[in-house]
């Protein structure tokens, strides 16, 4: 993220909330895969990354093991769909990998990076909550 929401104009939250909305929207685009995709999840620990001298945002996600190739544009039409009505918008670009990955944003500037790698059978899920006011040092 490399734009900080002015507090001003946005109400504040907590982290525990900004945490938790993260959380139940990372939740809700790893649902969207195919029945019986997934065969393994592991969850990545929060990181704290900072927004400004006096906001932070939670970094986090999720790695995915899948148990047989998907339709990556299909999944990504799914996992948009889960969301849209919440106000995420999205948009699609290409790793140097040359993997196609999915760039889901909220209307406080919260974010998912998604990428299906049918080659290694993974999915890798970045998520980035809202920012928050706290300091690096929170821990």
């Amino acid at each position: 993220m490399t734009e900080t929401p002015d507090s001003s104009t946005s109400p504040s939250i907590t982290r525990a909330a900004a945490e938790e909305q993260t959380t139940s929207i990372l939740d809700r685009v790893i649902a969207t895969l195919p029945d019986g995709a997934v065969a393994s999840r592991r969850t990545i620990d929060w990181t704290l990354l900072a927004c400004s001298d006096t906001e932070v945002s939670a970094a986090g996600g999720a790695w995915l093991t899948l148990a047989r190739d998907v339709d990556a544009d299909a999944a990504y039409d799914a996992m948009i769909a889960a969301v849209r009505d919440d106000g995420y918008t999205a948009t699609t670009d290409t790793t140097g990998k040359g993997a196609k990955r999915l760039t889901i944003t909220g209307a406080d500037d919260d974010q998912f990076l998604v990428t299906i790698y049918n080659d290694t059978q993974k999915v890798r899920i970045s998520s980035f909550s809202q920012c928050f006011p706290g300091s690096l040092t929170d821990g």
